[in-house]
């Protein structure tokens, strides 16, 4: 049977029921995904017309249909102990932070899982918890895990996995934290489980499942960026609300909170990034990272600490006693972050990329929210072919300024390379909507005497192209990227 494809104003109509629902939007290139799941829904539930279907689906009535229809168009594609430097984060430093004030206070840990999909994320930060009660012995915490996705949400409570899920795990855990079943399958340990908590919840509808300054941690990863603006604004407002003082936002390598709230201040911690409710966002405001360093000095650098050591203000490492004076003091040449960053630039020009990323690493140690310091190393890492390492400097550079077109650019075509086509569609898009603001001078040597419009197009051209290849069959869901998948 052919599947009808949705005119555009049947499409738009769609769309906007879909953002009324539950807060999703869906451009043009999801019309044939959408399309197909619409057909099939459609005729499961007798419907001739897709406003007959619409119709139902946002009534009192349809409310059972209403969640078939928003299972069928978010993608359950996740694996447990994803995004390594922020489990890092959370092992070393977050968690460790929030555990000790709530010793210190007596009050449950308590940590939402927004948007948790079959249940890994929820499932790997009980797993990072039971680790430290080994440590610090047991501690009340409260997992909550919530998802618009009914079906995800029965996997999460079944608890038992197989397959890419298992297999990306970091090494150890499989056999640390889940328990081989007769087919194959695994399934989480018990004490892991005991944490955890599942309810079904529209984050744009439905009210949330705390109370004001209840929250020490919100797990909000690869939600957002599926929300309009306004949306994500509303839900951000949200989670401040819920947070208690001093704790902390976790959201995905793509999504920021640039131009969403200023409410937050963002710390470096370890390899990673995080936003933490302070009384007074320390940074809040952030400032024009897209401005060249040269004509806009950063203020100066914070202290170097080794990188094992947390950089989060509130957990100082224990100093060792202070060695006596020397006999004669001799003054010590302060390198500049400025100066590591020039050298760095005029290394990659002349080819010396080993040398370009080491002192563009520098540059970003000293002074952690500069930009063209991590376009700068990852550009030097691509050339050596450290695609891993690329990849994770490009990323904090469009997580600190999402504006910054070149280093959209660079990520997409190194993420296209190592096999990550929903990545690369992701970032080819995001390139589309921020070279045409770029500078000629930040991008004449991806231009190479073409002009902006023409290399717009062709990343347009590829985004829809990568995303394509990944296009689900009729009721799979709708896949956007492999590393994040929801709503």
């Amino acid at each position: 049977m052919t599947t009808h494809v949705l005119s555009d104003a049947e499409y738009d109509v769609v769309t906007e029921a879909l953002v009324s629902m539950a807060g999703l939007v869906f451009d043009v290139s999801r019309r044939g995904a959408i399309s197909a799941i619409l057909h099939e829904r459609m005729g499961k539930s007798g419907h001739a017309t897709t406003g007959s279907y619409l119709a139902h689906v946002e009534s009192t009535l349809g409310a059972v249909e209403r969640q078939q229809l928003l299972d069928a168009v978010t993608i359950q594609e996740t694996h447990f102990f994803r995004n390594l430097p922020q489990i890092d984060a959370l092992r070393r430093d977050v968690l460790p932070d929030l555990l000790r004030r709530s010793r210190s206070t007596g009050r449950p840990l308590t940590i939402w899982s927004a948007g948790c999909s079959t249940g890994e994320e929820p499932y790997t930060l009980a797993m990072l918890l039971v680790q430290l009660f080994e440590e610090t012995g047991p501690f009340p915490v409260r997992i909550i895990g919530t998802d618009v996705s009914a079906v995800a949400l029965d996997v999460a409570r079944a608890g038992v996995y197989s397959g890419r899920t298992i297999q990306l795990a970091e090494p150890g855990a499989v056999e640390r934290w889940f328990d081989e079943r007769s087919d194959g399958s695994y399934s989480v340990a018990q004490p892991v489980r005991d944490l955890v908590e599942f309810r079904l919840q529209n984050l744009v509808t439905d009210e949330p499942p705390f109370g004001t300054g209840e929250v020490d941690l919100v797990v909000c990863r690869n939600v957002t960026i599926y929300f309009g603006r306004e949306t994500t604004v509303r839900l951000v407002r949200a989670f401040h609300r819920l947070l208690a003082l001093g704790g902390y936002l976790l959201l995905g390598h793509a999504e920021t909170l640039w131009q969403i709230s200023e409410d937050f201040s963002l710390l470096p911690v370890g390899e990673s990034f995080v936003y933490r409710k302070d009384a007074v966002p320390q940074n809040g405001r952030r400032p024009a990272m897209g401005r060249s360093p040269a004509t806009s000095p950063p203020p100066p650098p914070p202290r170097r600490v080794m990188r094992d050591v947390l950089r989060v203000p509130t957990l100082r490492p224990r100093r060792a006693p202070a060695p006596p004076p020397p006999t004669e003091a001799r003054p010590v040449p302060v390198v500049s972050p400025l100066d590591d960053l020039n050298k760095a630039r005029d290394s990659l020009t002349a080819g010396k990329y080993a040398e370009a990323a080491s002192l563009a690493e520098r540059a970003t140690a000293a002074h952690p929210l500069l930009v063209e310091g991590y376009i700068i190393e990852g550009r030097a890492l691509s050339n050596q072919g450290d695609d891993d390492g690329a990849i994770a400097a490009l990323r904090k550079a469009v997580f600190l300024d999402p504006t910054a077109a070149h280093a959209h650019f660079l990520l997409a075509t190194t993420l296209a390379r190592v096999g990550d086509p929903g990545g690369a569609a992701l970032s080819f898009a995001s390139a589309a909507e921020t070279l045409p603001n770029a500078s000629s001078e930040t991008l004449s040597e991806l231009l190479d005497g073409r002009a902006v419009s023409d290399l717009v197009d062709l990343c347009r051209q590829l985004a829809v192209s990568l995303q394509s290849d990944r296009e689900p069959t009729v009721g799979a869901g709708a896949a956007f990227q492999d590393d994040g998948r929801r709503r």
